[in-house]
Parts: C-alpha cells; structure tokens; sequence
C-alpha cells in the first residue's frame, strides 16, 4: 500500500510559497544539482518543442533540476502523444463503424484521456499545473526582468528609464 494523503512537497517548493517556519521545512532534503536538464537527443520532434517550452517558461524558478530529466522527458512524450492522438480524433470524429458496421465510441477518446490524465500527473510533480504554481512566488526583480524582456517597461517607467 502506498503513502496515504498529499505527496510531499519539495523544500524548494515550500520556500517560494513563502514557508518560513523551520518546523516545516526539511533542511537536511537531498538536494539535486542546480543544473537545468539537456534534452535527450531521441525524443520526438513534437516532445522536443514541448520540452523547450517548458524549461523555457520555467527555468527562472529553480524548481525543475538535472535529476528531473527522466519526469521532464515523460511529461514531453505524454504532451506530444496527447496532442497527436487528439488531432487523429478530430479527424475520425467521436463516432466511428463497428465490426458489424454500427457507430460505435472512437476507441481514440479512450487514448486521449488516457494521455491527458498522465499529463495532470506530471504537471503537477512539476509544478506546471496552475495548481501546482498557485503558491510559488519569485522575487519582484526577477518577475519585472522578465516582464521587461517580454514586453519592454511599462509607459510611465520608459520615462524614467528615458532620463536616467
């Protein structure tokens, strides 16, 4: 029988969710290298895209580590199968002839949720689920510094930006 209740959340996790009792932070946590995880070099085209994606939208916060490239690389092949089970559904359509010629539920609705149901549970060791990432803050500095990259200052800082 497996742990019961919530899986355990990471200590990194914990400190940007602002967690500053001691009590609840596990100081002597393995911590896995710092380095962000390389692609492997056999993963599909599709996953690939999925994988430079992620870390590029995640990479600033720390919490996806060398030691998560095999999570990372399942949750990439997951995405890419979803996405092209779903297109060869959307083709096919919901319904499709039976062995004896009647409409029958496409067996593809059963491979998609299937994917999608893999997809939750990776995100969510991850981190990429908007429940995962509700809690997480970075600092302000790094949050502005990507906004700034993105999109410029906002109106009233590129004055002062100007000037200065």
């Amino acid at each position: 029988m497996g742990r019961r209740g919530p899986a355990p959340v990471p200590t990194k996790v914990k400190l940007l969710r602002g967690e500053t009792r001691p009590s609840r932070l596990n100081r002597h946590e393995p911590m896995p290298s710092p380095d962000v995880p390389k692609m492997p070099r056999d993963m599909d085209a599709e996953a690939k895209v999925v994988w430079r994606r992620v870390l590029r939208d995640m990479r600033h916060t720390g919490v996806i580590r060398a030691a998560d490239t095999d999570v990372l690389r399942a949750y990439c092949e997951s995405v890419a199968r979803y996405q092209h089970a779903a297109r060869m559904l959307g083709q096919s359509g919901p319904l499709v002839r039976g062995q004896r010629g009647e409409l029958v539920k496409n067996p593809l609705h059963q491979v998609v949720r299937d994917n999608a149901d893999e997809i939750r549970q990776f995100a969510r060791e991850l981190g990429l689920s908007p429940s995962a990432r509700v809690g997480l803050r970075i600092e302000r500095e790094h949050a502005l510094d990507s906004l700034t990259a993105d999109i410029g200052l906002p109106p009233r800082l590129r004055v002062v930006a100007d000037v200065g």
